[in-house]
């Protein structure tokens, strides 16, 4: 499994020596605040989005399914007034609509569809599909983004920023090797889906001024998909920073195009 999950590794776009680049991060320190939208934020890459974009003094709308258990993302907003934690499940219509009718006429600058699931290993064995983890892993990883952006799109297009980030992953791309491509099944479709759907957001959503992005943050320390992976990995911290180096860098050159943490374009 290790030999496995290292050549995984370095098909999606990490190396051993884990370099994070600095130049699109020195951009990003200098953009003028705004507000972002971060779904999933109480933990992993979202709770380290919300810290970041907490410091660098951003009104934070910080999302995730139950802020009452969210006990570092709570300590978080106490300590900067500019965060404010709401309740979305993104799988959840209802909520989802609430959330954005009362943030109708708020300008949101950026909006970051970052929750998302892994779902256990052991189910997306050829061997041992289990068919209803499927429908968790796609109703999080790609229902959740596109109706987040459906509900959200007209706060969007109201602001200076009009950026919409989806975090997608390398495993997703078809371009791996045949060896690279052993299980994970639903993990990989959920994140092939999500690259198209960004495609055709691109699309629709262009004459509205709205960017779309798609970034994968490589492998990062945070325990996600549970595969027992004992390799390099990012810390959550040099993720992040690449990541809101890539959200303000956006242009229309880069978008609807999956990015690598590293800054060099994916194909899928």
């Amino acid at each position: 499994m290790i030999g496995v999950l290292h050549k995984l590794f370095l098909a999606v776009g990490l190396s051993t020596g884990v370099v994070v680049g600095t130049q699109s991060q020195n951009i990003a320190l200098a953009d003028e605040p705004g507000t972002v939208l971060i779904t999933g934020s109480s933990r992993g890459v979202g709770f380290e989005l919300a810290k970041q974009y907490a410091v660098k003094e951003w009104k934070v709308i910080a999302t995730c399914r139950t802020p009452s258990e969210a006990d570092d993302l709570v300590r978080l907003a106490e300590s900067y007034p500019n965060v404010v934690i709401e309740e979305m499940d993104v799988t959840d219509v209802d909520e989802i609509e609430a959330l954005a009718k009362g943030y109708a006429g708020t300008p949101i600058d950026v909006l970051i569809n970052n929750a998302g699931i892994f779902g256990t290993v052991s189910l997306q064995r050829f061997e041992e599909l289990d068919y209803s983890t499927f429908v968790d892993v796609m109703a999080v990883n790609v229902f959740g983004p596109l109706k987040v952006t459906q509900a959200f799109a007209d706060s969007v297009a109201a602001s200076e920023k009009k950026k919409i980030v989806t975090i997608t992953s390398g495993l997703g791309s078809m371009t791996l090797t045949e060896e690279a491509f052993e299980g994970y099944y639903f993990y990989r479709a959920s994140k092939a889906s999500v690259n198209i759907i960004g495609r055709t957001l691109a699309a629709d959503l262009r004459d509205r001024g709205i960017l779309i992005g798609l970034f994968n943050p490589g492998i990062v320390d945070t325990g996600f998909g549970g595969t027992n992976y004992d390799g390099p990995k990012l810390t959550p911290e040099e993720a992040v920073a690449a990541l809101i180096g890539f959200v303000e860098t956006l242009s229309p050159e880069t978008a609807a195009t999956m990015i690598n943490y590293d800054g060099v374009p994916m194909p899928w």
